[in-house]
């Protein structure tokens, strides 16, 4: 479970390269519904060679719990994820992305799925003390990041947070090539109104091979690779400890953010990740303990 969600967050990481290079030759929401409706043929492909359709026999009422996984974790979660980062560079997303685990511990608490103590409070307001720091300070030099990418990236980590406590409660009820092509097929049929009118301004002749490369590694290692893994990982994890893999992510993505992108974070971006990262790490050692008393 744990060298699944290494793969995962490994692949997300990448992603955010890869989100880079493809928007030089698609708008974003032509790209996520481009990468959606690959990923969605992909998995459909999976499940006909791996299952057979009377698994697709569910009540009205899984449908309607499929759906709103959909509009969460697909629709809202890609729009909202490559609309951001449209608007800034991949360490501020990267570390963005890293106040997770706080944010399914601000709904869980918010649920009544889990107490609050002083020492999660406390990490919950030096991250978001991190995030106010990361999005007020101004961007270092050769960096992209506007204030507005980073303000929409926190919409879409609520999105996912909620997301991923949904998730947690029905991942061992079905196996992941189904509950990923059901969520995968009803998440890009609910983005085709936001995204068909860009995908049909895109210039298809003039598109650059590297953003062929980048589309091809978003739909099958983040989307395909990666939410296989997830939902696996969620069968035998729990919701926080999944989110803490957070932790990697904006290492890894930083790091290929500045090496391959000549990404900067300055001396705001510094600053805000720390308090990100030490909030980040004193929910979960709180939860942990919590978990082992």
């Amino acid at each position: 479970m744990h060298f699944a969600m290494l793969v995962t967050v490994s692949c997300w990481a990448a992603n955010m390269v890869a989100i880079k290079e493809a928007l030089f030759g698609f708008s974003p929401l032509a790209l996520a519904l481009v990468r959606a409706v690959g990923a969605a043929i992909v998995f459909g492909i999976l499940f006909l060679l791996l299952r057979d359709w009377s698994q697709l026999r569910l009540t009205r009422a899984l449908w309607l719990r499929f759906g709103t996984l959909a509009c969460l974790g697909i629709t809202m979660n890609q729009i909202l994820f490559i609309d951001g980062e449209a608007h800034t560079n991949v360490p501020h997303a990267a570390l963005i992305v890293a106040v997770e685990p706080v944010m399914v511990l601000v709904l869980s608490v918010l649920m009544r799925l889990e107490a609050l103590t002083t020492l999660k409070f406390a990490g919950m307001a030096i991250s978001f003390t991190g995030v106010v720091l990361l999005t007020y300070g101004k961007p270092g030099h050769g960096s992209h990041a506007y204030w507005l990418g980073d303000l929409i990236l926190m919409v879409e980590v609520v999105v996912f947070a909620y997301y991923t406590i949904l998730m947690k409660g029905i991942a061992d009820q079905y196996d992941v090539v189904t509950l990923n092509t059901v969520i995968f097929g009803l998440g890009a049929l609910m983005m085709i109104p936001f995204g068909a009118s860009a995908v049909w301004r895109v210039q298809w002749s003039q598109i650059p091979i590297r953003s062929w490369l980048g589309l091809g590694f978003m739909t099958f290692f983040s989307a395909v690779i990666g939410y296989l893994l997830f939902t696996f990982a969620l069968q035998g994890l729990t919701a926080s400890r999944v989110a803490a893999f957070n932790y990697i992510e904006p290492v890894i993505a930083t790091g290929l953010g500045i090496w391959l992108l000549h990404d900067g974070v300055g001396l705001w971006g510094i600053l805000g990740g720390g308090l990100i990262l030490l909030g980040v790490y004193f929910t979960e050692r709180e939860r942990g303990e919590e978990a082992t008393g």
